[in-house]
């Protein structure tokens, strides 16, 4: 009895790619490879470079043109669609709004010197907080979610259905799935809109950067080196749960300021129990199913805010 199917997690990309020595191991039956792009939005399609790396044929299920095809030709459904993406930035500015001084509140109190008998239940108290908000705003985001499905089902737009049913007989005709990286945001929900979500249950996955960043149950944003400086991490919504218990961090090499120790003690903590794990390049997680079986170069970051190789053990 297996534990599920391949699951494994690279880091970006980019300088060098590790996709092609990955994809090589897995040891996968020959046959096309099905790749989601989306999250690359105008872009999608390019992915010559990785047809080469892994030596097989790819089928690109389009997810972001055929987006683009069923709006031009459902102008009700891209108005719901615009109003619902309207409401969700909306929601985001008003968490981040009042994450803000929760946030700071944290850090402030953190740095306090002091007797521990004192402080640590305010500090428990301040990391409750900031989860609360957590929670609070990952259940409106799946609530507008939600919402806009029950309104707007696809058997009611035939466009919409007739495109579900084309990439489930696709990627059901393919040996494995390739889910690259780009804009989690548009990547996400091009998913959902054609059910792929629900079609990857048995599927044996690759992915990277934003690809790895939702198959998580959260996902979450974070840079601490945005020109506009620090952002404080933020929960985007769920994402497909077929990995739990763990957040991703794509690039930390450049989007994490390790030298912070206060504010990655913070960042580990407040998503407890979840692992906090940094992926960077030429970084791999190998899973089976939820199980991790294997990993080359990731780390968690630790309670005290340090960061160490994560171990499958």
């Amino acid at each position: 009895m297996t534990d599920g199917p391949p699951r494994i997690l690279l880091g970006p990309q980019r300088p060098e790619h590790n996709i092609g020595t990955e994809f090589a191991a897995a040891g996968l039956p020959q046959g096309r490879v099905a790749i989601i792009s989306a999250g690359m939005q105008e872009a999608e399609g390019d992915v010559e470079h990785i047809s080469e790396a892994i030596d097989r044929p790819l089928l690109d299920l389009r997810l972001y043109q055929r987006a683009e095809q069923v709006f031009a030709e459902d102008h009700t459904l891209l108005e719901a669609y615009r109003a619902r993406q309207e409401r969700l930035q909306a929601l985001q500015r008003l968490y981040r709004r009042r994450l803000r001084p929760l946030a700071s509140a944290l850090r402030e109190i953190y740095g306090i010197p002091g007797e521990e008998k004192l402080l640590a239940p305010e500090r428990r108290h301040a990391v409750a907080q900031v989860r609360a908000l957590d929670h609070h705003h990952l259940g409106r985001v799946e609530a507008a979610h939600r919402e806009f499905y029950e309104a707007f089902p696809a058997t009611s737009y035939p466009s919409l259905a007739e495109h579900r049913q084309k990439i489930a007989r696709q990627l059901a005709a393919c040996s494995a799935l390739i889910i690259t990286g780009g804009n989690v945001i548009v990547l996400l929900n091009r998913m959902r809109l054609f059910g792929v979500d629900a079609m990857l249950a048995g599927q044996t996955l690759f992915a990277w950067s934003a690809g790895a960043m939702l198959l998580a149950d959260r996902i979450v944003l974070y840079h601490d080196r945005t020109p506009q400086g620090r952002r404080d991490p933020e929960i985007l919504g769920a994402g497909l749960g077929l990995i739990n218990g763990r957040v991703f961090l794509p690039d930390a090499r450049h989007r994490l300021d390790k030298t912070d120790v206060l504010r990655t003690r913070l960042l580990g903590r407040r998503f407890t129990p979840a692992a906090c794990i940094c992926l960077n390049n030429g970084n791999a997680l190998r899973f089976a199913g939820q199980k991790l079986v294997s990993c080359d170069g990731a780390q968690r970051i630790t309670r005290s805010g340090r960061l160490e190789k994560v171990s499958a053990a």
